[in-house]
């Protein structure tokens, strides 16, 4: 079984409207087919939550149907593993990301895997992964 690693920018998709919810849920139906592992830092859940609060506070959802898909897509079967905290900072500094970002980065790095991602390809740090990206957009 071939794995990921998935960028949170995707998998919002599997559950809010997108202009590439498309490419993003035939992602999703591989990982419930038990076709593909996706793997995921922690930082996953804080970020999904955050959009989740995001889309409630501008009044784009309920609360309730935000937590439900919260509830919901803490049951997901996406692996869950966290990257070597100490090289975080230096792969941020490296391919000119975010730290957030770079923990999907560093994780992808250290599983020697590509890393899914709604980023455009025309933003740095994913031009720098090269082919180790899979874009959905």
């Amino acid at each position: 079984m071939n794995s990921y690693v998935v960028d949170t920018s995707v998998v919002c998709a599997w559950y809010l409207p997108e202009s590439f919810s498309r490419a993003a849920r035939a992602w999703r139906e591989r990982l419930v087919a038990q076709e593909v592992d996706l793997f995921v830092p922690l930082l996953h859940f804080w970020e999904f939550g955050n959009v989740l609060q995001t889309y409630v506070s501008r009044g784009e959802i309920e609360k309730t149907l935000a937590a439900e898909i919260y509830d919901l897509h803490l049951g997901a079967p996406l692996r869950r593993q966290d990257p070597e905290p100490a090289s975080v900072f230096d792969t941020a500094v490296r391919f000119g990301s975010t730290t957030y970002d770079a923990v999907f980065i560093q994780l992808a790095s250290e599983k020697g895997v590509p890393l899914i991602t709604a980023e455009r390809t025309s933003t740095p740090w994913v031009s720098r992964m090269g082919n180790q990206i899979i874009p959905v957009r």
